[in-house]
């Protein structure tokens, strides 16, 4: 069966998680066990860390993407205070764009139902009520989405044959983790949808907390996986980014070509990851300058861009993500650098 545009409640335990409800009915279980897992694992490294935005994640074995809504209530049962539970809707891969420029506006759908069910268990309604408001919310997500998908405007391209997208889970392949950072505003998401999905949005969309893409390619016979994690820019993202810092292979620190102010945080932002990196660990990682089609608007300069990647011990590199100059060859060239750590590590 189409699994995709189904919605799942899972209660997180560190003990005993389970899923307590799932539209539609036939779902399969191990479907609904695998994503359940997945989600799980997103936060097990920390027992108090609910991340309260929604995210986007990646389920690249099964060929989906999933909308996760973490929540918290108080509980005297658990030792911390608290349970957490999630609401995660699963959707297809090749809608994510529509999804990464809508987030803020359908994470109040997600909210709105959250706080009903909250609502609801704290009166001792009855389980078959609150699963209603689940019903309603996939039901508004699924109406959402083909409106959506109707009203979308983005620029596509035509895939080049040198582009060829692996997709088998069978193929052998090293997976990375790249982690996108920089000012609201630079165009880290449409960097992000220019790779993995090529296409543009037109419209800024703010990234409201964080956003999970991976894109399977082939590299000089290597198959590569790169899980870029897109982290919202705000202050206010402040907490997360830092949760979701661990573990990165490599740093992407993307700034506007047209933006002084950009540019002159780019420090503030390798500081950022550096002081959460263990052990003083080394970064890895490239400065990009983005926006290099606008070149009478253009104020940052290529020799004070490599002064200051040279200072940051990063590669520079330039693109566009409107036109997609480069950025095809810089994901090369990232995957490249690092298959050779790799290589060494190993």
């Amino acid at each position: 069966m189409d699994s995709t545009n189904a919605i799942i409640y899972l209660d997180i335990d560190k003990e005993t998680p389970k899923i307590k409800f799932w539209y539609p009915y036939n779902l399969p279980e191990p479907f609904r066990r695998e994503i359940g897992e997945e989600c799980i694992s997103i936060i097990s490294g920390d027992p108090t860390f609910i991340p309260e935005i929604l995210l986007i994640y990646p389920i690249s074995h099964l060929k989906i993407k999933v909308l996760i809504k973490y929540f918290k209530r108080e509980d005297s049962t658990q030792n911390e205070g608290i349970s957490k539970s999630a609401i995660i809707f699963v959707f297809a891969e090749n809608d994510d764009q529509i999804y990464y420029r809508y987030m803020s506006y359908i994470d109040s759908y997600f909210s709105k139902t959250v706080s009903s069910m909250l609502t609801l268990e704290k009166n001792e309604i009855i389980n078959e009520v609150i699963h209603e408001e689940i019903v309603k919310l996939h039901m508004i997500l699924c109406n959402l989405t083909e409106y959506l998908v109707s009203k979308s405007e983005y620029i596509p391209e035509k895939v080049e044959p040198s582009r060829k997208i692996i997709q088998s889970n069978q193929v052998e392949k090293t997976k990375f983790k790249v982690v996108v950072l920089g000012d609201p505003r630079v165009g880290k998401t449409s960097t992000i949808l220019r790779f993995t999905d090529n296409v543009f949005m037109r419209a800024y969309i703010p990234t409201m907390g964080l956003n999970i893409t991976q894109k399977i390619f082939d590299v000089d016979t290597n198959i590569v996986e790169l899980v870029l994690w897109d982290i919202g820019g705000q202050a206010k993202f402040e907490l997360i980014r830092k949760k979701f810092y661990e573990g990165a292979n490599i740093i992407l620190l993307i700034f506007d070509l047209t933006s002084p102010l950009s540019f002159a945080n780019v420090p503030k932002w390798h500081q950022d990851i550096k002081n959460y990196m263990k052990n003083n660990q080394a970064l890895k990682g490239y400065l990009i300058g983005n926006k290099n089609d606008l070149v009478k608007k253009r104020i940052v300069s290529e020799r004070d861009a490599k002064n200051l990647s040279y200072a940051l011990d990063l590669e520079y590199l330039e693109i566009s993500a409107l036109t997609g100059h480069n950025v095809e060859m810089a994901f090369q060239k990232i995957a490249r650098k690092l298959l050779f750590f790799n290589k060494i590590d190993s």
